[in-house]
């Protein structure tokens, strides 16, 4: 269990730096000034700076932030009176802003002494380029993982995908995510189940990378819309490719798989106002937590796959057009250029702190489900 936790932090904790690491990379590239990057969340242990960035090893292992100057809008005005703000960082994406009291500064002072190096000072297209970079550095890893997983192949697995309560399955024991060991094609599963219909038999399971042998009783009344075991399986692998078949084949994936998710996410805010729910294919860190530990029982190929699919989800998460997201930042830099004038920075700090709520709220709602679940 230790293991398995720490095989999910590093894996969380990487994907993060490697899309803050796609920030930090574009904000540099376009001369912004990046005042800090941080492994890790406060409280710090340890900082030192280079340059003009202050990099930070940071108590709370799970991803990191990059602080690039002016990108909450701050020297944003040539007015008289303008206002000072202090943020703070809640993730690499989102930032909570508290103002505080009023100075005067001359107009266009600030701007002359931050030598153009502000985020908020460089033009739109760049603004959207450094926001989209971790976004494309999360496709790119999870794009490269899928090659390696083509060209080397996997496994066939005999997978167990869900578990009818009060059936054979569930009263032996047996879980959603559990491989079935023993088979080489899902035929030769379903005749042996049926074989022994109103017999005890055993079967063999991988369980998070540990072997659980169960002992169970498929029924000879068969309600109806289950079988005989009561469970739903699917039986695969991925054959080896040469490396311009696994290019072929991972890109078709990659973009299917951003796409798939990024309808999910409208159908998922549809289903506020009444659509149909399906709030129940959406996982939180628990959920993230389980999948790791049983990928990581198969195999390191089978890891690197789950590997490449969370980093495609957060990607596609993180585009998508909602406030404190990276794609929720684009779009205020869409209405900027439609309107010829910066939104308001106090307004797209209340979005983005409304919007960071409401996601910290489904993330809590959905590591329920996934508590409910195991």
């Amino acid at each position: 269990m230790l293991l398995n936790l720490l095989v999910f932090i590093i894996i969380l904790a990487v994907l993060v730096l490697v899309h803050e690491w796609g920030h930090f990379w574009a904000a540099r590239k376009f001369g912004m000034r990046v005042d800090e990057f941080g492994i890790g969340f406060p409280p710090r242990l340890y900082a030192k700076k280079r340059g003009d960035t202050l990099w930070s090893i940071n108590i709370i292992p799970l991803g990191g932030f990059v602080k690039i100057a002016g990108e909450d809008g701050e020297q944003e005005s040539s007015q008289e009176m303008i206002k000072s703000f202090s943020a703070v960082a809640v993730s690499g994406d989102a930032s909570v802003v508290e103002i505080s009291e009023e100075v005067r500064v001359p107009s266009g002072a600030s701007l002359r002494q931050s030598g153009g190096t502000l985020f908020s000072q460089k033009p739109i297209w760049q603004r959207m380029v450094v926001l989209c970079a971790g976004v494309f550095m999360n496709f790119l890893v999870g794009w490269l993982l899928l090659v390696g997983v083509f060209m080397v192949g996997t496994p066939q697995v005999l997978m167990v995908t869900q578990v009818s309560e009060g059936s054979p399955a569930f009263m032996a024991g047996i879980q959603e995510g559990d491989a079935i060991s023993g088979f080489s094609s899902s035929e030769e599963f379903v005749s042996f189940i049926d074989i022994h219909k109103g017999e005890e038999v055993p079967l063999s399971l991988i369980r998070n990378g540990d072997s659980v042998e169960v002992m169970v009783a498929p029924r000879v009344d068969v309600p109806e819309g289950e079988g005989a075991l009561g469970v739903q399986f699917v039986f695969g692998g991925i054959g080896e490719s040469s490396l311009w078949g696994a290019i072929k084949d991972a890109t078709m994936y990659a973009v299917q798989l951003f796409g798939m998710v990024f309808v999910l996410l409208f159908k998922l805010i549809a289903s506020i106002f009444g659509g149909p729910s399906i709030i129940q294919y959406v996982h939180g860190p628990i959920g993230i937590f389980q999948a790791t530990s049983q990928a990581s029982g198969l195999g390191f190929v089978f890891l690197a796959h789950l590997i490449a699919i969370i980093s495609l989800n957060f990607a596609a998460l993180n585009i998508f057009p909602f406030p404190a997201l990276d794609g929720g930042r684009v779009l205020f830099l869409l209405l900027e250029k439609i309107a010829r004038r910066p939104i308001s920075a106090r307004v797209q700090g209340m979005v983005n702190a409304i919007g960071f709520a409401l996601l910290i709220a489904l993330i809590l709602y959905v590591s329920i489900g996934d508590v409910a679940r195991l």
